[in-house]
């Protein structure tokens, strides 16, 4: 029965979502860009595959979809300059808002409070670093994660005089001081709840709360999770005050860029938009704040240079000394979907949306704290393993993992000449794993 209705949900969805391409490419939508310009933030790949339905009906022309996928299979975009903070990492969930979209927020939450008012940034490193820049009569507070990109935050934060007050989830959350709350959670809603009752924890009677999410045609089930969001929010003493449909622009992710570019697909690099909701705190809420602060608890994270590298089952004592297999074609998962079953396989995921599993944790963790290690300066060499056998192990994972991050490094600028080493095995003596699990592309 469960698996019916969201036979039919799947369906009813795609029906809009024609519904919606067909209006913009009957009208002044006559290019990918535009369609995505014009379409409310539906994914590259959703678009795509409805234009062959319409096709298909011969609704449309199949020469102008076929036109359509050229320009999308051309990867003309320009890749700005590199971010001051460490790269998102897909198991974060990490989207960061335009500079647009950052000083929209910045200034909307200085209209709605006093002078002397103070602003809550929940989780929203972007916005801190916004802040930073902006000149705020307001006082600053960043509430986020104890992580490499926190630390670059309070990093900035020291070298411009530190402006912002910095503080981690797990120190405690802040009790109605704030009189206005900027949080940006994953669109999903076992994120959504309990970051908006936190915000609604911290926020004082009157305050604001401005929250990105996802607009309807994000996925099947969008709109229903959106309107339950705000059900919830009623019952955490918060009334809607406004609703701005498409308002928050952001930036493409490296990982989202990697996971489109191995369906071939180049977007422009700022086509997704989520909706931005004000509320207001009536009442108390009765609901005590729960906030997971830790999300990647079985997760051990080590930056190789610019790539942040995550791994998996480090405590596992296997043995054998191959380190990185592949799970799919050109190791890069072509999804940023969670509901995708290959994740469940991963025990080592780059922030280029590369996925592997290994046969030794304990080798893959050896070498890339050996990595790790020798792009810092030091000299640490591998200790965990005994036999010259094990050494050269490590030095050859840790060679991999090199090259890895170097790939990894060329493709965030840009480098046209990755495209070919993305369809290629990176390393000659990659291990494949065969898998036949579907794709879920979008969400």
């Amino acid at each position: 029965m469960v698996v019916a209705r969201r036979s039919i949900a799947e369906v009813d969805f795609a029906a809009k979502i024609d519904a919606l391409t067909y209006a913009a490419a009957s009208g002044r939508a006559r290019s990918f860009a535009a369609l995505l310009h014009q379409l409310p933030s539906i994914y590259p790949t959703e678009i795509l595959a409805s234009l062959d339905r319409l096709a298909k009906r011969r609704a449309i022309s199949a020469t102008f979809v076929a036109n359509v996928r050229r320009q999308a299979a051309q990867n003309a975009t320009s890749i700005e300059g590199r971010s001051l903070l460490p790269l998102p990492h897909p198991l974060d969930y990490e989207w960061r808002f335009t500079s647009d979209a950052a000083r929209l927020l910045l200034n909307r939450a200085t209209d709605l409070t006093r002078t002397d008012g103070e602003l809550l940034l929940f989780g929203t490193p972007g916005l801190a670093i916004e802040a930073l820049a902006l000149p705020i009569d307001r006082r600053v507070h960043f509430l986020a994660e104890n992580n490499c990109i926190t630390d670059r935050v309070r990093s900035l934060n020291r070298a411009t005089g530190s402006p912002i007050s910095i503080a981690y989830c797990n120190t405690g959350l802040p009790f109605e001081s704030a009189d206005a709350v900027l949080l940006d959670p994953p669109w999903y809603p076992d994120f959504v709840r309990p970051m908006l009752t936190a915000a609604a924890h911290a926020c004082r009677r009157g305050g604001v709360i401005l929250i990105s999410l996802a607009p309807s045609c994000t996925r099947p089930t969008a709109e229903a999770d959106r309107d339950a969001a705000v059900r919830f929010a009623k019952r955490l003493g918060l009334d809607l005050i406004d609703h701005n449909e498409l308002a928050i622009t952001y930036d493409t992710p490296f990982f989202e860029r990697n996971a489109l570019a191995a369906s071939g697909i180049h977007p422009p690099p700022q086509w997704r938009r989520g909706d931005l909701f004000v509320f207001r705190k009536a009442r108390e809420s009765t609901r005590a704040p729960l906030v997971d602060t830790n999300r990647r608890r079985d997760w051990i994270e080590i930056s190789i240079g610019r790539m942040r590298l995550f791994l998996k089952d480090v405590n596992r004592h296997d043995t054998g000394e191959i380190g990185l297999i592949s799970l799919v074609d050109g190791d890069v998962l072509p999804t940023v979907s969670r509901r995708d079953r290959r994740r469940r396989k991963v025990q080592a995921w780059t922030s280029g949306n590369r996925i592997f599993c290994t046969d030794n944790p304990q080798l893959l963790l050896e070498a890339a704290v050996s990595c790790a290690s020798m792009a810092s300066g030091s000299s640490l060499q591998p200790t965990l393993w005994g036999s010259m056998r094990e050494r050269d192990a490590v030095l050859r994972v840790a060679e991999e993992l090199r090259g890895l991050a170097a790939l990894e490094a060329r493709e965030e600028h840009g480098d046209d000449g990755t495209a070919l080493e993305r369809s290629m095995n990176w390393r000659s003596n990659s291990t494949s794993y065969c898998d036949t699990s579907t794709a879920i592309s979008s969400g």
